[in-house]
């Protein structure tokens, strides 16, 4: 046994090389060697080629869908607030994916519609509460700890 199998409480796994194949097919639900896909299907199966709709780039299927249709560098996102196109120079693939707005101006200009809180009584009051509240949980905690006391070495009461 190794020193980092000993360091992690590791004990060595016995394995048996003398595995009954039809056993063990049998046990996940399968006849035999047979039913098993063989390379040739699954190299078959794999070499169908799609094309990009948007960029023409070719390649088989499963790849084209996992790697390339949904990072296609083509597709071009909208802006929320005047509807053109987000430019995607200088910015990386999830920052553009996550952009909503194509500049600043956008941006401010679709803040503009949203109203402030509307400063009432009954909320500078609650505000009030709130930050009363906070403070006095503060004190106390401070009062609590003492941290001057181990600092500077005075007491304070």
């Amino acid at each position: 046994m190794d020193n980092i199998a000993k360091a992690l409480g590791l004990e060595p796994i016995d394995v048996d090389i003398d595995i009954d194949i039809d056993k063990l097919f049998k046990e996940h639900g399968l006849q035999n060697f047979d039913s098993m896909i063989s390379k040739e299907e699954c190299i078959k199966r794999n070499s169908e080629i799609v094309n990009c709709d948007r960029c023409n780039v070719s390649g088989n299927r499963p790849n084209m869908i996992r790697w390339h249709f949904e990072n296609c560098k083509t597709v071009i996102r909208k802006c929320e607030y005047c509807n053109n196109n987000i430019p995607r120079q200088g910015i990386k693939d999830s920052q553009y994916n996550d952009k909503k707005y194509c500049n600043r101006k956008c941006y401010m200009q679709s803040k503009k519609g949203l109203l402030a809180i509307n400063m009432t009584p009954e909320v500078k009051e609650k505000l009030s509460i709130y930050g009363k509240s906070q403070s006095s949980i503060r004190s106390e905690r401070l009062k609590k700890n003492k941290p001057w006391e181990a600092r500077w070495g005075f007491k304070c009461d």
